[in-house]
């Protein structure tokens, strides 16, 4: 399946969708168009049992060097920026992050700002050994957005987190590797081929169970340890009578890979 937008390309194969990122005149730099095609797809992923692993990317160089300002209007009232910002936050933002299946990024070359905030949300950050990385709005006179502030933090701790954010350096993909950024950096003509064959592998796990892990997981670092176990508690019950435990169960005893069905639309 394949679908080509006005700024994004979708395919879908062998149960990995692969969204591209297609404004590479601009570094894949968003607007609402962006957002609006990026918030229609995440839901069309959502509600498609045979999505069950999402790549993200970007088209030539860039993977998103955040927003596009030449489309941004100076005199915009405040009140309005404030309403269009809590609009990508609640139809692209909140719904990546809770998509129940997996998101890998696969960043290839510059993600900035947005663009790299896009990318902390993602489950997975696959990133080439030329992406750069930058949480480039101190030199806007911005604040961090898209989530950037909790998610960065979460993965690089509070001091490195503000570092970060207050001097908007850049950094290499061997230092986002370091900092844990990024799970894994590989040449350049290799990243596709490692964020498909990483897809492909976690496409065939079970799609129930990966969802409801995603979910727990997201939930961790704001929940006790009293609630997660009771959360988890929950979830494995349903995991243990659903259909893909059974498959489980019967390829470990027939020692062969189990084959877990796409769960109903």
């Amino acid at each position: 399946m394949l679908m080509n937008l006005s700024t994004l390309l979708y395919e879908l194969t062998d149960g990995v969708a692969t969204v591209t990122f297609n404004r590479p005149d601009v570094l894949n730099a968003t607007n609402d168009e962006f957002y609006r095609e990026l918030s229609g797809l995440i839901g069309t992923m959502a509600d498609d049992p045979e999505v069950r692993c999402v790549i993200l990317t970007g088209a030539g160089r860039g993977f998103c060097a955040g927003a596009d300002v030449r489309g941004m209007d100076p005199n915009r009232p405040p009140l309005s920026k404030r309403k269009r910002h809590r609009w990508i936050l609640s139809t692209v933002l909140r719904p990546l992050v809770r998509l129940e299946k997996p998101v890998i990024a696969a960043v290839n070359g510059v993600a900035v700002g947005a663009g790299m905030n896009i990318a902390l949300a993602c489950d997975i950050l696959l990133a080439s050994e030329v992406a750069v990385f930058s949480q480039i709005f101190a030199r806007m006179g911005l604040v961090p957005d898209l989530g950037g502030l909790h998610l960065l933090t979460r993965l690089v701790g509070l001091n490195k987190a503000k570092e970060l954010c207050f001097t908007a350096r850049k950094i290499t993909a061997a230092e986002a590797l370091h900092l844990g950024i990024a799970n894994e950096v590989v040449p350049p003509d290799q990243l596709m081929t490692r964020a498909r064959a990483l897809a492909t592998e976690i496409a065939a796990g079970p799609p129930f169970a990966l969802s409801m892990m995603k979910t727990l997981l997201n939930m961790s670092s704001t929940s006790t340890l009293e609630e997660m176990l009771e959360f988890e508690g929950y979830a494995q019950s349903l995991a243990y009578i659903s259909g893909e435990n059974a498959e489980g169960a019967l390829a470990f005893k027939e020692k062969r890979p189990p084959r877990f069905a796409a769960p109903p639309s």
